[in-house]
C-alpha cells in the first residue's frame, strides 16, 4: 500500500474540530503519537542530573550488598500484612 501525503493549511481550530469527530480509539491513537513526539522532540537531560545518575550506580556498584532487591523488598512487604 503506498501511502500519500498531502499538505492541508489548517489553522489550530480547524484542527480541533477535525480532532472533535474523532471517535475515540482513535483520539487515544491520536494521543499516543503526540505524546511520543512531544518525548522526542523535546528530551533535554541537563548534565546535573545526567551527573547524579552516574554517581548513584557508582555508590550502589560499591555497596551493592547494602541494598536490597526488589523481592527482597516485597517478602518484607508481605510479612509486614
Amino acid at each position: 500500500m503506498n501511502t500519500q501525503y498531502i499538505n492541508i493549511p489548517l489553522n489550530f481550530t480547524q484542527v480541533v474540530d477535525i480532532v472533535r469527530q474523532l471517535s475515540v480509539s482513535e483520539k487515544q491513537q491520536l494521543s499516543e503519537v503526540l505524546w511520543k513526539e512531544q518525548i522526542i522532540d523535546n528530551i533535554v537531560i541537563p548534565e546535573e542530573h545526567k551527573q547524579i545518575v552516574l554517581e548513584r550506580i557508582a555508590k550502589h556498584e560499591n555497596n551493592s550488598g547494602g541494598y536490597l532487591s526488589w523481592d527482597d523488598i516485597e517478602r518484607k512487604m508481605a510479612t509486614r500484612k
